[in-house]
């Protein structure tokens, strides 16, 4: 099956469900909405995973840090105790990679899903728009999604500590601009694709807010320092810095 095969295949599956929540709340437009929070539902484990990976790259990046400070006068060294690091962490670099082409099937099939919408299909919540199915005029809604995207990347998906921020910080400026790649890839895409990545945006924000808790952080395990120690019978680590400060 070619690339395209499976995104029609996909898109067929979608299709039914969106068109039952349709059926459901008798809106388009709000139908597009709950279809895709229950697409990001869907997607939520692998949220958790790559939250996971993140605290694991932090735990990966310090110990590093440790080994070149150790051994910065004997390179043969490092880079043994560097791949043994590795291997003892687990650490794989290309990890998020296959994360985000797992999902990129999906939304493949969300756009051919709302490419083809008729010119009869509207809703209340956007009265200004024609059909769902064309683009949207006052381009309102492709200025939404942009400025959602913008934002969720000022929300990383775990509490950057201070050497990480400033990191992030230099990182911020590049990861910006999406929002006129966004612009430019919405600027006449289907008002529904508009209303999607819109809702997109603002759950991946809530979310990732939600996986930096002290709650999500142990509930789904995502730091391995906090699993180490819980299994020892320890204390979070980073509550225990606090109470000596």
């Amino acid at each position: 099956m070619s690339n395209w095969g499976v995104v029609q295949f996909l898109a067929g599956l979608l299709h039914p469900v969106l068109n039952a929540i349709e059926g459901f709340v008798h809106d388009w437009g709000l139908a597009v909405i709950l279809f895709t929070l229950l697409v990001r539902l869907v997607l939520f484990p692998i949220s958790i995973r790559q939250a996971r990976f993140a605290w694991k790259n932090r735990r990966f990046m310090n110990a590093m840090k440790d080994l070149r400070a150790r051994f910065r006068d004997k390179p043969d060294q490092l880079k043994e105790r560097t791949t043994q690091l590795a291997l003892e962490h687990k650490f794989n670099p290309f990890g998020m990679i296959g994360t985000s082409i797992l999902q990129m099937p999906i939304f493949a099939a969300v756009y051919a899903l709302f490419y083809h919408f008729g010119s009869d299909i509207t809703s209340s919540l956007i009265p200004w728009a024609t059909a769902l199915g064309q683009s949207d005029a006052t381009h309102a809604l492709p200025l939404f999604a942009a400025l959602f995207t913008a934002g969720g990347v000022l929300v990383p998906i775990i509490q950057p500590d201070a050497i990480e921020q400033v990191a992030w910080l230099k990182k911020l400026t590049p990861m910006l601009m999406m929002m006129p790649l966004m612009l430019l890839v919405l600027w006449k895409a289907p008002v529904a694709i508009s209303l999607y990545m819109s809702t997109t945006a603002a759950w991946g924000m809530i979310e990732r807010t939600f996986l930096r808790s002290r709650f999500a952080v142990r509930r789904f395990r995502l730091n391995p320092d906090l699993v180490m120690s819980g299994a020892q019978g320890g204390v979070d680590p980073h509550e225990d810095e606090t109470k000596k400060a």
